[in-house]
Parts: C-alpha cells; sequence; structure tokens
C-alpha cells in the first residue's frame, strides 16, 4: 500500500499527520508526506540551481521549506525516523524532479519507505498528479480549512480520501460502516475489514432503508456483512436506523467513529452525482471519514 498525507499550515496538519503516519506504520505502507506551495515566478526559477546544500538559501525560492522541516522534527521525535547520526534538516538536499515536484534526499535514514516532498501550483492539480504519478492507494488530507478543497479532492482524485477530522489521540475509535447492496459498499467492507484487523477496532454496522428496500432487506444485508466480519474475528454490531441516508448518519455518528464509506463510479460527471451522498457526509459529520473506491 502507498499512502499520500498532504499538510499545509502545521496547526491543521499536526493530527492529519499523527493519524496518517500510524495508519502507514500499522499497514507498513509507502508514505510520501507532501506540501503544495504556490508556484514560483520565471524569473525566481531560471536563478536557482537545480541542487541546493543550504535549504535556507532554497527557502527564499520555495516557500514551504520550514513547513517541510516541522513534518521532519515530527517524524523524528515519534521515531518514524530513526537517524544514524545526528544531522539537521538544513543539511538535506532538496533536488527538482519533474513536474513541479522537489524532493528531500534523507540520506543516511534507516527509513526507506518515507518521503518527504514539496510541490508548487494549484493544489487540487498537483495532488491529483501526485496520485496518478506514484499510484497512491489512499491520500490523507486534514479536516479543517476548506471545505470545498476536501469535495474536490474526493471527487476527482483517483484515490481513496481520508478526510481527518476533530481527531485525537486519547479518544478510542471504532468503525461505523454504514452498508447497502451497492459495490461501493463491497469496497468500503473490505477496507474496514483491513482497518479493524490493523488497529483492533470495534465496528458498527448500520444500515438505512432506501427506496422500495422492505426492512427484512436490509436486515439481511447487515447479517450478510456481519458474517463477513465474524470470519476474520472482528467484533461487530449491526443497527438498522431510521431517516434519510445522510442526516441519519451524521447524527447517528459519535466524536469517536471513524466512518468508512464506499463509492464506485470512476467517472468524474459520475463521481458527483452517484457520490453526493458520501460527500455530504464528509462535509458536515465532526469525525474522521474515509470514503474508498
Amino acid at each position: 500500500m502507498k499512502i499520500l498525507i498532504a499538510i499545509g499550515g502545521r496547526e491543521y496538519s499536526k493530527p492529519t499527520l499523527d493519524l496518517g503516519m500510524k495508519i502507514a506504520n500499522s499497514f507498513k505502507s509507502s508514505t510520501t508526506i507532501a506540501y503544495v506551495g504556490k508556484k514560483i515566478s520565471q524569473f525566481s526559477e531560471k536563478d536557482v540551481s537545480v541542487v541546493h546544500q543550504n535549504l535556507d538559501e532554497r527557502e527564499l525560492y520555495r516557500p514551504g521549506i520550514r513547513t517541510l522541516e516541522w513534518a521532519y522534527d515530527f517524524l523524528i521525535s515519534k521515531e518514524y525516523i530513526q537517524e544514524k547520526v545526528a544531522n539537521k534538516f538544513d543539511d538535506y538536499l532538496l533536488v527538482d524532479e519533474e513536474n513541479s515536484r522537489m524532493k528531500v534526499l534523507l540520506k543516511g535514514q534507516q527509513s526507506d519507505k518515507i518521503d518527504l516532498i514539496m510541490r508548487t501550483g494549484e493544489i487540487i492539480e498537483q495532488l491529483k498528479n501526485e496520485v496518478e504519478t506514484n499510484n497512491h492507494d489512499i491520500t490523507i488530507i486534514g479536516g479543517g480549512g476548506n471545505t470545498g478543497i476536501h469535495q474536490k479532492l474526493i471527487q476527482f482524485i483517483d484515490s481513496s480520501v481520508f478526510v481527518v477530522k476533530n481527531y485525537s489521540v486519547k479518544k478510542k475509535y471504532k468503525i461505523l460502516l454504514p452498508v447497502n447492496d451497492s459495490k461501493g459498499s463491497d469496497m468500503a467492507i473490505e477496507t474496514a475489514i483491513n482497518f479493524a484487523k490493523s488497529y483492533k477496532l470495534n465496528v458498527e454496522i448500520v444500515s438505512v432503508p432506501e427506496g422500495n428496500k422492505t426492512i427484512d432487506e436490509v436486515e439481511n444485508i447487515l447479517k450478510k456483512t456481519k458474517e463477513k466480519f465474524s470470519k476474520n474475528r472482528i467484533r461487530t454490531s449491526t443497527k438498522l436506523i431510521d431517516g434519510t441516508p445522510v442526516n441519519s448518519i451524521i447524527d447517528y455518528a459519535k466524536d469517536n467513529s471513524i466512518i468508512i464509506l464506499g463509492v464506485s463510479p470512476k467517472n468524474s460527471i459520475m463521481k458527483y452525482f452517484f457520490g453526493s451522498k458520501p460527500l455530504s457526509i464528509a462535509q458536515k459529520c465532526n469525525c474522521p471519514v474515509l470514503i474508498t473506491k
């Protein structure tokens, strides 16, 4: 599995980086931590050499260097990176790669599964390019700031998207898994099984009757879903809840829930319409949400 963690302001990014690295560590995933900044001018571009030894000098041209330094210090403090020698962040090289991408060369590290990168340009376009170029499976983003960005990322990025909202290391989380008989729901079930096994989390499976579905049909969906978890020795509970899917799930979710939802359409226009319920839940809820694709 390959994970992309998008960071921005330090205040909002700490929970995102913390939870993202816990997920990556649990799945033993290759992890890219990315900061997207404004594109520099052509005048500055031609005056900057391909590699700078001094990152303080590069900061004049690449705003965001200090955010990467903060992320590096966080990784060191949590022992995700273990140094063989005591190096300062400024000792490393920042190398320009293609397509507005720069990478910090963390030489001499014991960890070879973590990359620190910076991209310049429009955030949606750059994260989309990063996912497509490097085949990331999950993109993890913060829950604060512009909710319009969350919506566009979920719609147009070809990876699962984890929106980290109101995450706290002090809370004991459980998975809230809304299900129906769709292909998207099948993907969410598979993801929830993997997360529950890796984190030893309890799972609450819920369903809301929609359209012409009878109570018996919905209860059968809950029963079959529970059986899949039982085969993996995962503790679950089930509940049928009334109302409209979006509002009922939002009202039912607790602040210690991690909601896992699935969408299946790949076309962007199809995503907009068929993914509207997961999008609405991700925007309105007050807990972390993982949209699987």
